[in-house]
């Protein structure tokens, strides 16, 4: 899928398959002549954007076909035929949106991990918090809900924009 699909048909566009590795593609740095940086975006996005269904479960820095974007992960609500709303914590959406404008590229609906389902002892926006990304170095690209010892964490991959070296952290 080239760029120009993603930005001519906003909304309608496949999201494509994630990279197999945080990183992969990158055109040697981990960072965007411009962009919103997570810490900047993760409080306003969800009651702002349609890139997101609800809270944001997930995020990643990626490169795809010469574009810097975010790809977003977030709990979504399913409706019947009816139109009611139906229970269902595995229902979710996955955007990508521009890294400098947030302007959504392309949505799915996708099934949330288990980890993705779970309750966290703290919001994503805490997460990054705690995480020390600041300008210009640390840079989050990327934050994950994994299991661990039976509970859902966030995994926080940052980057030192200097060096491009990748740090992985787990926080509650």
């Amino acid at each position: 899928m080239t760029a120009a699909t993603l930005v001519g048909c906003s909304g309608c566009a496949t999201v494509p398959a994630a990279p197999a590795a945080v990183g992969e593609n990158y055109p040697g740095t981990c960072m965007p002549a411009e962009l919103s940086w997570p810490t900047d975006f993760l409080e306003s996005l969800p009651g702002e954007s349609d890139a997101v269904g609800g809270s944001i479960v997930g995020l990643r820095l990626e490169y795809i076909d010469s574009r810097w974007v975010w790809r977003l992960r977030s709990a979504d609500t399913r409706y019947d035929v009816l139109g009611e709303q139906k229970s269902d914590p595995s229902y979710g959406r996955e955007s990508i949106v521009d890294v400098r404008t947030l302007e959504t590229l392309a949505s799915n609906e996708v099934e949330l991990t288990e980890a993705e389902e779970q309750p966290s002892a703290s919001g994503i926006l805490d997460a990054a918090q705690r995480s020390g990304e600041g300008w210009p170095s640390p840079l989050i690209i990327e934050m994950a809900r994994a299991m661990k010892g039976g509970e859902s964490k966030w995994r926080v991959t940052t980057c030192d924009t200097g060096t491009n070296e990748y740090f992985v952290q787990i926080l509650p």
